[in-house]
């Protein structure tokens, strides 16, 4: 039943990050996303503090890395941002909301890397197109560059960041309940 509230958390904080990007109310974002994260560690942590440090590490991993993409022009934030290149912070929030998810509804990841690697080039550069059509971020006249280019991007990052929150362990034995 948790991984189930966590995956309901995630989606309900990624359209709150998204939607507050659109509208340039990072602080929905913020507020999203400190309730997601409150929930997670409160209420389904069996280690907090190391909970949280992944959190961190997912932020910065995210700034970095939406930080590059947008200085390579893969997509653009809105309006006129005052650092047009840098990682905003409801985008970092999100990071963060989807750092959750590494040790809730995605923890069956652990340990396969392959099919983290396909399920991040999917979901990841589909989260963005998404993001686009809800008036988050522009994706630039040839959609398919920024889509591939995502699609790899997230390709690494998603098996970097469940090695980051699992170590390297082999998959669950078929049957055998998460630790």
């Amino acid at each position: 039943m948790k991984y189930i509230l966590n995956f309901v958390l995630f989606q309900a904080g990624w359209f709150a990050c998204v939607l507050g990007g659109a509208q340039d109310l990072p602080v929905v974002a913020i507020a999203a996303a400190s309730l997601v994260i409150g929930v997670s560690l409160y209420g389904f942590s069996a280690d907090r503090l190391s909970d949280l440090r992944l959190l961190w590490m997912v932020a910065l991993i995210g700034f970095c890395v939406d930080s590059i993409n947008l200085w390579l022009g893969v997509f653009a934030l809105i309006g006129t941002p005052r650092f047009p290149h840098l990682c905003p912070v409801w985008l970092v929030a999100l990071w963060a909301v989807f750092g959750t998810t590494l040790r809730g509804s995605l923890h069956w990841l652990r340990g396969r890397y392959g099919l983290s690697a396909l399920l991040g080039a999917v979901g990841g550069s589909l989260s963005y197109v998404g993001g686009a059509k809800l008036g988050a971020v522009t994706m630039p006249s040839d959609h398919m560059f920024s889509v591939v280019v995502l699609a790899l991007v997230w390709a690494v990052v998603v098996p970097l960041l469940i090695w980051l929150a699992h170590g390297r362990s082999r998959p669950p034995q078929q049957g055998k309940e998460l630790q």
